[in-house]
Parts: structure tokens; sequence; C-alpha cells
């Protein structure tokens, strides 16, 4: 008799719990959501009765198109955060959702008042109302303006919805306090305190502080404590700075000192890191150090630099980043925060300009749209200026030391192996650094650590690793052997007292002041590809084809231009290269000048100008993940003028009439750069070509002992260069055209070059 095997049911997706399904379907995007409704009857019952599976679906690199903008708008009124912030975004600036010129500001700015009201009450409860932010002013003097028809759609929805009444009259209260006419301010506190007693804590708060400014009654300041202390206790982190400032210089609440010094110790204890251990250290210090050139060239506040930087570190620790958007993502948290913060903002137009118009008008609004969607609406932090302004409120300094902290403070931006500390952390390391470079006595009081809960003991490996940071002599340079130094010149100004030229302590004497020994801190942060942290691939940016040759070479200072990202070399790969990479540079220029050319001027042809960017790597880095010489171009320099709306007329005007420099003037004597900069190389000799020929350094063993295990050749880690050699003249030359890294085409991917194919023997690039 034959044994008839019973077959096992095969498990399949509908195997599963509804509640383990409902789990795995939250996860996925958009686009993979609709795909597996399709697939069965009870998938799609599942995804259409559960609001759930649509508040969490992801629409990451995804925006609102005429054949999307349904998904979006049944996911933002099932719940969804992300689609209610980017269709408010698309339909204030008429990005995406095509609609017809005719009432184009009524009809967009209906749409975008339904969905911002919706994403204002969908916000995490940890941020601060924020949809004001898109519709403050500057606002249209003439015609339609689509954000006064948001405002008024905001106005007119306070009297009938209840439950958003308080932060909807926050946010019109926010807006109507950056007007200059008294009427609209005093209309403003009346919207503050109609916010207030709709029970929004924010609104009582601003309220406190205009009520603080106008305090002249002595009998009265002790309920006025109490008050502050109740909405401190309520979670509003404004108000516990605030009341630690107050416990830190006085005690007004009366409490006995260890109780005082325990409330303002909570204060530094409650503050987490933002750690960045697998982000590329020498691409963020790029980035950040142009953000601090683009900060003193618009004379925005230090606060707006620290803020930003807060927005892109959060971000980066939620989000991967290609190094090809990595600029675009600091400039549109730049352009939000300057509305949070600043009265003076930085439009989208200029911020375009300010990259050389590597991104698009759209590629910026859209990303503003990704920064609000993943920080869930939560721009503002607190920031090292924050408790630094607690820790100079308890034991201030003199004006030569205040500066000498807000310089440790922007220097310590730069580097992103001081994330893993909190800004708590850091702020006291820093005024630790600063009383021992400027030899107070005692270097860290009894009443410091009593009221931060940081001894030295615990500050001092921090404030070794700062000094070690800060005031290092091998500071990362760009291709053209310029340093990075953008912070040290902002500080030497007057206005600081030219603080970042005063010489400073050496590192032994340093540790002799702290009292620890001798020994230089070391960091080794993990890396995902298990190669060393410090290894770097150079950064290149699309560059226009319409760039004028460098003739003349003018000492000027740096400080009068900002850049776009380009290429470059630390200190060991210069060693490496050494004599040879003869790299012929005919232009360098930034969105300031020179970036037109002549009639006479022009090229040939326009496939001539490009960008070249090689690197260095390790050789035991697997074949799949290997970097390889790319040539950039870019033939796309149009500032986006077509059927866009931007309300922000202040500051453009100004921006684009300024008188441009000389392309001259971008080249220094000082050496100094922030590292973004449009390269292109030398137009090909029609008699002579290059090839890049990989050649590989390793380390060799110390005199290996004959006969012994050692004398066996060990193939160590190296670099992998890729070495210009002579081309035959036969040889063939062909053109490669390349795609903008930075163009964005709904929801491409940026920046997906073609691989060059190296031969086996030679590996050449074919240009």
């Amino acid at each position: 008799m034959k044994r008839v095997r019973k077959r096992v049911p095969a498990l399949t997706l509908l195997s599963l719990p509804e509640e383990v399904l409902l789990c795995v379907l939250q996860c996925l995007s958009a686009e993979d959501l609709l795909a597996v409704r399709a697939v069965h009857s009870q998938l799609r019952d599942i995804v259409d009765n559960h609001s759930s599976v649509w508040a969490r679906v992801s629409f990451r690199d995804t925006w609102p198109s005429p054949n999307t903008v349904w998904l979006f708008e049944r996911a933002a009124e099932k719940g969804n955060f992300e689609a209610a912030v980017k269709l408010g975004i698309a339909y204030l600036y008429n990005e995406g959702p095509l609609l017809s010129d005719e009432g184009r500001a009524d009809v967009c700015g209906r749409k975008a008042s339904q969905f911002f009201s919706l994403a204002e009450s969908l916000r995490s409860p940890t941020a601060d109302p924020f949809i004001w932010v898109f519709i403050r002013p500057p606002w249209s003097p003439t015609g339609s303006c689509c954000k006064a028809v948001v405002f008024d759609r905001l106005k007119a929805e306070c009297e009938t919805n209840v439950e958003r009444r308080g932060t909807l009259l926050h946010c019109l209260a926010r807006v109507l306090q950056l007007f200059d006419e008294e009427d609209k301010r005093a209309e403003a506190l009346t919207l503050l305190e109609e916010s207030s007693q709709s029970g929004c804590l924010q609104s009582a708060y601003l309220l406190w502080e205009h009520n603080r400014k106008t305090m002249a009654d002595p009998g009265r300041y002790l309920q006025f404590i109490r008050t502050l202390r109740d909405y401190a206790a309520k979670g509003c982190w404004e108000a516990q700075l605030s009341l630690a400032k107050v416990c830190s210089s006085d005690n007004p609440l009366g409490l006995e000192q260890r109780a005082c010094a325990d409330l303002v110790a909570q204060l530094f204890r409650s503050c987490p890191p933002v750690s960045l251990d697998f982000y590329s250290s020498l691409s963020r210090y790029i980035l950040v150090d142009w953000l601090v050139e683009v900060t003193t060239m618009k004379d925005f506040s230090s606060l707006t630099l620290h803020v930003t930087v807060g927005c892109v570190d959060r971000y980066l620790a939620l989000r991967s980043v290609p190094k090809a958007r990595l600029q675009l993502l600091g400039i549109a948290c730049m352009v939000v925060c300057t509305r949070y913060i600043s009265k003076d903002i930085l439009t989208i137009r200029e911020a375009v300009w300010l990259t050389d118009n590597t991104y698009k008008y759209e590629d910026l609004v859209r990303m503003m749209g990704e920064v609000i969607s993943v920080l869930e609406g939560k721009i503002r932090t607190p920031t090292l200026l924050d408790y630094g302004q607690v820790l100079l409120s308890l034991l201030p300094l003199e004006r030569l030391s205040v500066h000498l902290f807000s310089y440790l403070c922007e220097l310590t931006l730069l580097y992103s192996a001081l994330t893993t500390y909190s800004s708590a952390h850091l702020a006291n390391a820093i005024l630790l650094l600063t009383r021992a470079l400027h030899h107070y006595a005692p270097i860290w009081p009894i009443q410091l650590a009593e009221y931060t809960g940081f001894s030295k003991q615990d500050l001092v490996p921090c404030t070794l690793l700062l000094y070690v940071k800060c005031f290092s002599k091998d500071v990362p340079k760009d291709y053209r052997q310029m340093s990075l130094t953008g912070v040290k010149q902002r500080f030497e100004d007057e206005a600081y007292q030219h603080i970042s030229k005063e010489k400073v302590i050496d590192f032994k004497e340093l540790c002799q002041v702290l009292e620890v020994p001798e020994v230089e801190p070391y960091m080794v942060l993990p890396s995902p590809t298990g190669q060393p942290a410090d290894i770097h691939t150079f950064l290149s940016s699309p560059s226009s084809n319409s760039k004028r040759r460098r003739e003349e070479s003018l000492p000027v200072h740096r400080g009068s231009f900002v850049a776009t990202p380009t290429a470059e070399l630390s200190t060991q790969e210069e060693t490496l290269v050494g004599d040879m990479l003869d790299w012929s540079l005919d232009t360098s220029c930034s969105g300031y000048e020179g970036d037109q050319e002549s009639e006479g001027e022009k090229e040939a042809k326009e496939g001539e100008t490009s960008v070249l960017a090689m690197t260095l790597e390790l050789a035991t880095e697997p074949e799949d993940s290997k970097l390889h010489c790319r040539a950039l171009s870019s033939d796309d320099d149009s500032f986006c003028e077509g059927n866009k709306e931007e309300e922000e007329y202040e500051g453009e005007g100004s921006a684009r009439s300024r008188p441009r420099e000389p392309l001259s003037s971008f080249i220094t004597t000082e050496f100094h750069s922030s590292g973004y900069s449009s390269v292109q190389s030398a137009s090909p000799s029609s008699n002579s070509s290059s090839l890049l020929m990989p050649c590989t350094f390793t380390a060799l063993p110390p005199d290996p002992t004959p006969g012994s295990a050692s004398s066996i050749t060990v193939a160590l880690p190296g670099f992998r260069l890729l070495v210009p050699v002579q081309r035959p003249r036969a040889a063939a030359r062909k053109q490669v055209k390349r795609k903008n890294a930075a163009a964005h085409s709904g929801g491409e991917r940026e920046g997906e070059d073609e691989e060059v194919v190296y031969a086996s023997s030679v590996g050449f690039l074919s240009l």
C-alpha cells in the first residue's frame, strides 16, 4: 500500500493574525500599500476599514501630483500628518497639484488652509504650533495673496471649530506680531488671550513674557514666578528655561538652596543627545561651515544658526540623505528656521540663488515639506545657547570670556563626533574650557556643580575633546588647499573683540590647569561599512555649463561670497596624492559672480564643461560598493520662474540687484574657503587626453624575519588611487553628458549617475 503524504498548508500573508497584518501594512509606503490592496479582497477590506493603516503610511520622497493627490488627501483625512503637511505646502506654493490660473490664489488658499489646519491638529504633542511659519509676512502688496487667503480662512475656522481654536488663534497671533502696524500688534495680544483661555500653553507663556517686560509691581512678582512654575510643570520647555534662569540668579520662590539647585539641575539632566555616528563627519563639516558663511553674509543671529544645525542633525538622525542633497537639506532648514526666529527671512528664491542654482525652486519647497514632516512640526528645541544663558546667569563672565564661550559654541557645531554628548553636557564643558583658558579660579566652583549636576570629573573628557577639536591646526581643507574656517573668520570681527585671533594655552598646560594626566582623548566612531571613519569620498555637485574662464587672480577675503559644494581632499589624502594629480581648473565661481560667460567666451561645445571628482577608497572595499571617478555636468541654470507663487517679496529684490564681484575675487591669498564651489575642468585637448588607472598603496610589514610566519605577504588595507595616464592618440573620445544630481522628477531618486566600469588591467574612464 502506498503511503499518501499530506501536504503541509502553505503559509501566506493572509495566514497571519489581523493584528500582525496591520503592523506589517502600517510600515509600507503609499505605493506599496495600493499594490497590496489590489492583491486580495481580504487585504482590500483590511486597508479600507482600518484608518490606522492610512494614518501611518509613509510618503517618503513622494510629493502630491495630479495623479496622486487623491491618495494624499485620503491619508490626511485618516490622520496622516505627513500627507497633511505636504498638501498644505503644495497648495500654498502651487507646487504639485495643477490648478487653473483663474482664481488660483483663492483656490490654493482654501485648500492650503484646510490641510494646514488638519496638520496642526495632528502634530506631535511636544511640538509648538508651527503653521504660522508658512503664512507669516511679507505678503503681496498688490493683487491677491495666497497667504492672506489662508489667514482669513483660518480666522473664520476659529469661530466654528472649538477643538482647534486654541492653536489656530496662537498661529494667527504669531503672524500679526510680525507686522509693524500698532493695531495689528494689539489684535495679536487679544488673540493670545483668547488662545490662552482656550487652553493653549504656548500662548499663555507668550503673554507671560509680554507682561514680564511691563511688570512694575514688586508685590505681584512672587505670584508672577509661581505662574511661570506652573507653565514649566505642564511641559513648556521655554518656561522651564526661564524658570531656571530666574532661580540661578535669585531665589524668588523662597526655596531652600538645595531645592533650588535641584530645580535647575533637573533642566540639564533632561536633555538627550543627538547621535550622528553613522554619518560622514567631513560632509557635515563642509555643510555647517557653509551655513556659517550664509549666516554671516545675511547677518542672521547665532541662535538662527544653532537652530538650523539642530534641525539638520535631528533630520539626519531619522533619515539617510545622499551627499548630493545634503546642501539642499541645510538650506531648507535655514529657510524654515529664519521664518521661525528672525524678522528678516531667507526667501526661497534667494536660497536657490545661494546654492548657485544647483537645486530648483520646487526642490527646495519639497525639501521643506520633508523636513517638517520628519521632525513632526518640532522646529525649535533647546540649543547650546539656551543652556549657556542659564549658566551665565548662574555665574556671569567677563565680556571677553562671553565672546570666547560663544565662539566655542559655534565651533562645536562643526564636529559630528560631539553630538554624542547632550547640549546641556556640551554647554557645561564649554564653560569649563572657557574658565580654564581665561584662568578663572576656582575653575569649577561648588555652586556650578550643585546647580548643574555635573562635577569637574564628569566634564573633563568632553572638555579635552573640545580643545583638541576646536583648536586643532589640522583644519579640513578643500581641493584648492583652502582651510574651512568660516567660524574663525566670523569671530575675527571687532564686535567679538577679535576673539578667534587670541592665543590659547597648549594642551599640556590645559591638563595642568584641569589637574589631569596629559592623555589626549581619542574617539573612534562606528562605521556602517566597517571601514575607518576618516576615509571619505570627495563631494561634487552639479555645475553650471555657463561659467566664465578664470583668467585673473586678485587677493580678496573669502567672506564676501558663498559658494556651492565641490570636491575635497583631507590632509591624509593630500599626502598620498602628492604630485601625481594635475588638475587643470579653469573656472572657480559662486552664486554671486562669474556665472555668465560673454558671447566671445562661450565654448564651442557645451559638453566640454564638466566637474571631475576623484575618490580614494580602501583596497579591501567590496566590489559592489566601490566609488568610481565620475564626471558631472549640469545644463540646468533655470531659476524656475514659471507659474510659481512666492509671496516673499522683501529681501529678494536687494539680493538679485546686488552688484556682482569679479570672478577673480574667488581666488584668495589667505587660502580659506567654505568647501562649496562650482569647479570645472579644462576643455580636453584635441591632441592629448588622459586615462585614469587605479593604483593601490599598501602598508608594508615591518622587516619580517625570513622563514617566520610574519614573512608571508599579507594584503593590508590601502588606498586605491585613480592616476592620470596618457591615452593613445588614436583612441576614440566619447562625451558623456551627466544628469543633474539635484534634479527632481516626481518620486525619483536624485543622484543616480551612471557607473564607470574599470578594465581589469588599465581601468579607464571615457569622457
